[in-house]
């Protein structure tokens, strides 16, 4: 699962920028070279869509049988964060790749209590803006009960936030956690390994 040993710098490219017809016919010549031949897979890392590009992706019904998606470095945003949410094409997925996306705690509110993603297993969504609130409100109300692993690096995330994970009730099937390179204490760290839900845990990295 990527964390910050392994984490690449994404590089914007020009469809941040783009609108109308230009943005449209972009996402779609995207789609057609990323999408696996078997449909089952779309790579748009490093892409940089934006929520505007998201607008046009979820869309696209070439998409519904996706069960891995990557889209890390794309800046998709809150607003991108709901439109992935409320996008009923995607609902196959096992494995979403959000990493470098700008999402905080409005992004991952969204995400967290869709019934779109009812299958999904794996979330990674290193280096966001998460921060203590976003965590607490995922510890709280996480809908996705089928997660087995989470990768949360460079998330700004403090002692509130882990600690709120570590007894977090939300998370029955969680195996793997990466929380490493935020803002948490070491005395936090240690209550956190101690808990009995961080304890069942296969891989932990704090």
């Amino acid at each position: 699962m990527p964390s910050v040993s392994n984490f690449k710098i994404y590089a914007p490219v020009e469809p941040c920028n783009y609108t109308g017809q230009k943005l449209i016919d972009t996402i779609n010549k995207l789609v057609e070279e990323r999408l696996s031949e078997n449909g089952r897979e779309l790579n748009m890392m490093g892409c940089c869509i934006g929520p505007n590009g998201m607008k046009i992706l979820v869309q696209d019904e070439r998409l519904a049988n996706v069960k891995r998606l990557n889209l890390g470095g794309n800046k998709i945003g809150d607003v991108g964060a709901q439109l992935l949410a409320e996008a009923l094409v995607f609902s196959k997925l096992g494995w979403l790749e959000l990493g470098g996306n700008d999402i905080g705690p409005e992004g991952i509110d969204v995400l967290v209590k869709t019934a779109t993603f009812k299958k999904l297993k794996t979330l990674n969504l290193y280096r966001n803006y998460l921060k203590d609130l976003g965590v607490r409100i995922w510890a709280e109300e996480n809908c996705l009960t089928d997660l087995e692993e989470i990768d949360l690096a460079l998330n700004e995330i403090g002692d509130t936030g882990l600690l709120a994970l570590a007894h977090s009730k939300k998370f029955p099937n969680l195996a793997s956690l990466c929380i490493d390179n935020n803002f948490t204490s070491r005395d936090a760290k240690e209550i956190a390994k101690q808990t009995p839900n961080f304890k069942k845990l296969q891989s932990l990295n704090l």
